[in-house]
C-alpha cells in the first residue's frame, strides 16, 4: 500500500480493482468525480482481464485529455495518506468508550 501512496506523490494516476484499502485510497475517474473535480485514479471490477482491459482505456482516454490528466495528478499529490486524521479519529472513539460507564 505504501507503495501506491509514493505512486500518488510522484504524479502517477493508479488504476486499481476495487478492493481492501484502495477503495478508500483512490477517487475513480467516473462522471461525477470527474465534474465535481475530485478524481485521483481509476477503479475496475469485477478482477478480470476484461475489467482491466476497460480501465486502461479509461486511463488513456483521460490522459488524451491534459487538463483533466494534470487535474488527477495534482488531486492524487494533494490527498492526505497519513494516519494523522483516522488516528485522531480512533482516539476519540476510544475516549468515548472508556468514559462511558459499563453496562
Amino acid at each position: 500500500m505504501a507503495s501506491g501512496f509514493l505512486c500518488q506523490a510522484q504524479k502517477r494516476v493508479r488504476a486499481a480493482a476495487r478492493v481492501g484499502g484502495l477503495l478508500d485510497a483512490i477517487i475513480d475517474a467516473n462522471e461525477m468525480a470527474l465534474a465535481a473535480r475530485c478524481a485521483t485514479g481509476i477503479q475496475f471490477a469485477p478482477v478480470d482481464a476484461e475489467a482491466l482491459k476497460i480501465a486502461l482505456q479509461r486511463a488513456a482516454e483521460l490522459f488524451s485529455d491534459r487538463s483533466t490528466w494534470i487535474r488527477m495528478q495534482r488531486n492524487g499529490m494533494a490527498t492526505d495518506v497519513s494516519w494523522r486524521k483516522p488516528a485522531q479519529r480512533y482516539a476519540t472513539l476510544y475516549r468515548e468508550l472508556v468514559s462511558e460507564p459499563a453496562t
